[in-house]
């Protein structure tokens, strides 16, 4: 048995006799993509994005993941750095956002 206590829209709830809820265990914040878009070599996850008819391999960081869905956002410079890439690496490396189109099933 899970007891759960709100104090927000009371009102709305006592309407109802019963209520499903859904029950988030975590929270992260992060772009969402499906796991068949992920390519993974070694310890290192990527993305493949295609913008413009332009194919790149998007350093990625796994935040969560469950059997559909990943969370995901970049590396910061700093992990970057701890990783092993130079500064000339980082500079140029390229940064998946929001409207990116990611191609789902890549070929490896």
């Amino acid at each position: 048995m899970i007891i759960l206590k709100t104090n927000k829209a009371v009102e709305d709830l006592i309407a109802y006799r019963k209520i499903s809820v859904d029950v988030i265990w975590w929270s992260t914040e992060g772009l969402k993509i499906v796991n068949s878009a992920i390519i993974e070599e070694g310890a290192e996850s990527f993305v493949l994005r295609n913008r413009a008819g332009y194919k790149d391999k998007i350093l990625i960081k796994i935040l969560k993941q469950n059997k559909n869905y990943s969370i995901i956002r970049n590396y910061s410079s700093e992990e970057l750095s701890e990783l092993g890439y130079d500064e000339e690496e980082i500079y140029s490396m390229k940064k998946i956002s929001l409207y990116d189109e990611i191609i789902v099933n890549p070929r490896k």
